[in-house]
């Protein structure tokens, strides 16, 4: 709590100056390419919610009529955890109730009674990349629930010559589907509705540019390829898991 309420108070004396850096608010609004259409983040659904496992993230796996078979588990790179006897299975991109049944379906072969219960015990790093037209760019820990205007404050705020009217959030979902979005995070100080995506999720980008975006597939492609860290561009270069 002690950490938000230092963030939140940052972002206030932060934002004034952000926007005394910005010069005027009258520069137009992100304008949509006629011959691009911008990806749109899919409407919000209450599964959405749910704690979904990624590599590092450890559980306790309880089960009751083969207590040999219970232990701590550790989500390895791959997505993958390993069972005693009976191998592989993967638990990334789960929430505990999926990957509950997915290692009772495996256990059931053997079990009369597979039934178990997943505890998540650990956290692997949570993090989220602040790159472009900052005056700090890099890789930082979410505090807790941050928005877009916060990712940037922890990265120093915008350069000169940054375009913070043009900013691309790039985030994986489940499933695989890279959902990207362009805000205007400069008049959003004005117009919370122009940028407000919710909380950043683990694994976010957050970029701000330097210019007009006239093709956002063209951009965020070569973005992956030249400009992210490796631990964030092998995420963003690979399908799921």
């Amino acid at each position: 709590m002690l950490i938000m309420s230092r963030l939140r108070l940052s972002v206030l004396t932060g934002a004034a100056g952000l926007a005394a850096l910005s010069g005027c608010m009258g520069d137009p609004l992100p304008v949509q390419s006629p011959d691009f259409t911008m990806t749109p983040y899919p409407k919000w659904r209450a599964e959405d919610e749910n704690y979904r496992f990624y590599p590092g993230d450890k559980f306790r796996l309880d089960v009751r009529t083969a207590p040999e078979l219970s232990g701590e588990l550790t989500i390895a790179p791959d997505g993958r955890i390993t069972l005693p006897t009976f191998g592989a299975v993967m638990a990334g991109g789960h929430t505990v109730r999926e990957l509950q049944v997915a290692i009772e379906d495996v256990y059931a072969a053997e079990l009369r009674d597979p039934s178990l219960i997943i505890t998540p015990t650990d956290f692997g790093s949570q993090k989220v990349f602040v790159g472009g037209e900052v005056k700090a760019p890099g890789v930082f820990e979410l505090p807790g629930e941050i928005d877009v205007v916060q990712a940037i404050l922890l990265a120093g705020g915008w350069t000169e010559e940054g375009k913070p009217t043009h900013v691309i959030i790039m985030r994986r979902v489940p499933g695989g589907d890279l959902m990207t979005r362009v805000v205007d995070v400069r008049n959003g100080l004005a117009r919370h509705d122009l940028y407000d995506i919710g909380p950043l999720h683990r694994f976010d980008v957050v970029y701000v540019t330097r210019k007009m975006i006239a093709d956002e597939n063209l951009f965020v492609k070569q973005f992956v390829r030249d400009a992210l860290p490796i631990d964030f561009s092998l995420f963003y270069d690979v399908a799921r898991f």
